[in-house]
């Protein structure tokens, strides 16, 4: 438990450092892939932070802990205006 707990907190941290990187990321995806689902592009970037944190084994187990953080994420960067 001790793991997903700090793994939790790096993701945490990395969202946070490189929130603006993550925001254009999710720019990026949805104009080069509209018509695919949602979670198909949430999956590509929680794949894209599980390998820049060499987090790979234990993002499954984190993530739920991130995942309304990332959501709000996303949402905020995806309102017009």
């Amino acid at each position: 438990m001790l793991q997903i707990a700090a793994t939790t907190l790096q993701i945490i941290s990395f969202l946070a450092e490189h929130k603006e990187q993550i925001k254009k990321l999710i720019l990026d995806i949805e104009s080069l892939i509209p018509a695919t689902p949602g979670n198909s592009k949430a999956l590509i970037i929680r794949n894209f932070i599980a390998t820049s944190l060499n987090v790979e084994a234990l993002i499954e187990q984190a993530w739920p802990f991130v995942n309304g953080l990332f959501s709000d994420l996303v949402a905020t960067t995806k309102r017009p205006g």
